[in-house]
């Protein structure tokens, strides 16, 4: 951190006037201001606390953060980082444990604004306290030294990941390490400007690439996200991705959009910056060593450069020298020894590495960690839950949720996921609450009473197989988004052909038969051009709401010429809407879109209020052989032949063509049901028209 401040004085005495970071609201403060401002906190913090104390920071990503931080470390004080606001549960940790002497929030740093400078005095920064997810336990304070600090900082920057006069565009939180080290550290550094853009969004993305950013540090989700925005003229000039596992189909996208290499970093709380990977496999970056742990073997002092597969344990410049205790105390961490990171790796031929599992409990969510054991903790406080399981439900291959098991106490009623989550959130950070629950009558313990992690949880596929190039669910999406892209004029023509015309008057009689009517909420899932969403807005009226919500853009353009009047580009799995905003929810023949349908089920579950209804439609093959196999026929070849006359688009073969493999390898009726149960729909059932038509129905229970 003393290189940070000196970097400080130089900026302000060589650029004064230039930018240095830019707020949400697009306030600049130049390098002379963030100075100035600097000085009045370290002579707040000298004025109201003694010299060996921890101060608490907990301030939202901006210049406030940037100057706490760094006046806190100009007083020779360690600034502890903490999350804005803080939970509940780390809340109650934070006085025990960090012992601060004061917390700089939005409250205190305005006080301290007020303050008179005074004389500077000769104080060497002590380190900083960050939180750590931890790896196999709970999460806990680590304490990184100034020297580790300015070690890493100076990496970043020997990696080209910040120059001199870099645009930083960041919707990195700040308080945490990589946030901390990639928008605040290595910017600050190099004299970057950083233009802080709060919550991810592609408007914002878009925005900050408009205005001249050079440099993007993201999360693989986000990264992906970006391809749909690349400008052929971009000022980009680096992009990093951390905080969770790229896919290689997200680097190949992002490359090709942009035409520039994606940066894979790892790193760690603990440890900072461990590799980079520019597309050929990991490489150490300087100061680090690693070893590959097999078995239980603990990490010695020694290097090991003979296993090629293990768990990476790493020693470097800039990792921690201390674990904060419960009591407060430090509990120091040898330089000599390495650190275990819970995380599996492999290393090839060539000296590269990369991540091929993990051993630790915490999980990945939009590049935030999630630690099961803190989310158990919490749900084990509500009254009605005796034992609760958490664990990853993957969304896709970039992006994960939180999902939970619960075991109940006698004689309650669960919980609605509403309800819990409300509960919750005074208790934990926002990424951090379940999207899916699921009551289990007995959650699966040892004969020491210790909960059994499954580590392969039942995935409810809506398909029992799929051919090996649409296997990757990212791949797949890729695929049948162009697909429906491509055919989104044809479509309605097409369809008619397959469903014989009678897509129109069966969903209108089955919403109606369903209980949709005048001033009602409904979402129609997997709308593609909106039939469904139109007939339900006739059958609303004006006082109603229909949302038509598809992935496919193109297909929602020709909703709206149908006449919809809401439409919404998103995925079944992740529902971008409050709890409790529609009395109706469908889904229109889309099921085989969708990885796990338990997932799917409950973000509709979460969506609808209590005693909504979802219906799905579908197309089932015929029970009998002979039907089937000319059910079989006329969809592989008959169907998609008179479709692309009925279209005018060769397209069109290939979309039928896949519904027809689709239908065939979809699950049984049964198992759709079996899921619907699962995910806590109540009142299920399916019935079955002309053999083939198939309509699923569940409520959303009542409490």
């Amino acid at each position: 951190m003393n290189s940070i401040l000196l970097a400080l004085e130089r900026h302000a005495s060589e650029r004064p006037r230039d930018t240095a970071i830019i707020d949400v609201d697009g306030t600049e403060h130049s390098w002379m201001r963030l100075r100035e401002r600097v000085a009045q906190v370290r002579s707040f913090v000298d004025a109201s606390s003694a010299l060996d104390a921890r101060i608490g920071v907990s301030l939202l990503s901006g210049s406030d953060f940037w100057i706490a931080l760094l006046g806190v470390a100009a007083a020779g004080r360690v600034p502890c980082l903490l999350p804005c606001p803080i939970p509940g549960l780390l809340a109650e940790r934070v006085a025990p444990e960090l012992r601060c002497a004061f917390t700089l929030d939005a409250i205190t740093i305005k006080d301290a604004a007020h303050t008179p400078i005074g004389a500077a005095s000769a104080r060497t920064s002590r380190g900083v306290i960050l939180l750590s997810s931890g790896t196999t336990g709970h999460s806990r304070f680590v304490l990184r030294s100034s020297d580790g600090i300015d070690a890493i900082a100076s990496t970043l920057i020997e990696e080209e990941l910040a120059v001199a006069n870099d645009i930083v565009a960041s919707f990195l939180p700040m308080t945490h390490a990589y946030g901390f080290e990639h928008a605040f550290l290595a910017p600050l550094l190099a004299g970057s400007c950083v233009r802080v853009l709060g919550a991810f969004s592609l408007d914002r993305a878009a925005d900050a690439l408009a205005k001249g950013a050079t440099s993007f540090p993201l999360v693989p989700i986000t990264a992906d996200a970006l391809v749909g925005i690349a400008l052929p003229n971009s000022t980009l000039r680096s992009v990093v991705v951390a905080g969770s596992a790229l896919n290689p189909l997200v680097r190949e996208r992002f490359e090709r959009a942009f035409r520039m290499k994606l940066i894979d970093l790892y790193g760690a709380t603990e440890l900072g910056t461990i590799w980079i990977d520019r597309g050929q496999g990991g490489r150490l970056v300087r100061g680090v060593e690693l070893t590959l742990l097999d078995g239980e073997r603990t990490a010695s002092t020694s290097l090991n450069t003979s296993s090629t597969r293990g768990e990476i344990a790493v020693r470097s410049a800039g990792m921690l020298v201390g674990i904060i205790e419960a009591d407060g105390t430090c509990t120091p961490h040898s330089t000599h020894d390495f650190f275990r990171t819970g995380d599996i790796g492999e290393r090839t031929a060539d000296g590269e590495f990369r991540i091929t599992g993990r051993l630790r409990l915490v999980f990945d969510v939009g590049g935030l960690k999630v630690n099961p054991l803190e989310v158990e903790r919490a749900l084990e406080t509500h009254p009605a839950i005796r034992r609760a399981l958490v664990k990853p439900i993957a969304i896709d291959s970039t992006l994960q949720r939180v999902g939970a098991d619960i075991e109940l106490h006698d004689s309650v009623t669960a919980p609605s996921l509403g309800e819990l989550r409300m509960f919750l959130a005074a208790l934990l950070p926002p990424h951090a609450l379940p999207r899916c629950t699921t009551v289990v009558r007995e959650l699966p313990v040892s004969s020491s009473g210790k909960l059994l992690r499954n580590t392969e949880p039942t995935v409810w596929k809506p398909v029992v197989s799929r051919p090996a190039h649409l296997a990757d669910r990212t791949e797949r999406e890729h695929y049948t988004r162009s697909l429906f892209d491509r055919t989104a004029r044809g479509y309605d023509n097409a369809s008619g052909v397959a469903f014989l015309r009678s897509g129109r008057w069966y969903r209108r009689r089955m919403l109606m038969q369903g209980g949709l009517t005048t001033g009602c909420a409904h979402l129609d899932v997997g709308s593609g051009t909106g039939l469904c969403a139109a007939i339900a807005q006739v059958i609303v009226g004006p006082q109603g709401r229909v949302v038509a919500l598809d992935p496919s853009s193109e297909m929602l353009k020709m909703a709206t010429k149908r006449g919809v009047r809401e439409t919404v580009v998103a995925r079944a799995e992740n529902l971008p809407f409050p709890n409790a905003t529609f009395d109706f929810v469908s889904m229109s023949y889309m099921l085989r879109h969708i990885d796990d349908l338990s997932l799917g089920f409950a973000e509709a579950r979460r969506v609808l209020r209590p005693g909504g209804r979802l219906m799905i439609f579908e197309v089932t093959q015929p029970e009998s052989t002979a039907p089937r196999y000319a059910f079989d026929v006329a969809m592989s070849w008959i169907v998609p032949s008179i479709g692309i006359i009925a279209s005018g688009r060769v397209s069109t073969f290939s979309m039928m063509r896949y519904w027809a493999d689709t239908i065939r390898a979809a699950s049984r009726p049964e198992r759709i049901l079996e899921a619907l149960e699962h995910s806590g729909f109540t009142g299920t059932r399916h019935t079955r028209e002309l053999g083939v038509f198939s309509y699923y129905r569940g409520s959303a229970p009542l409490v």
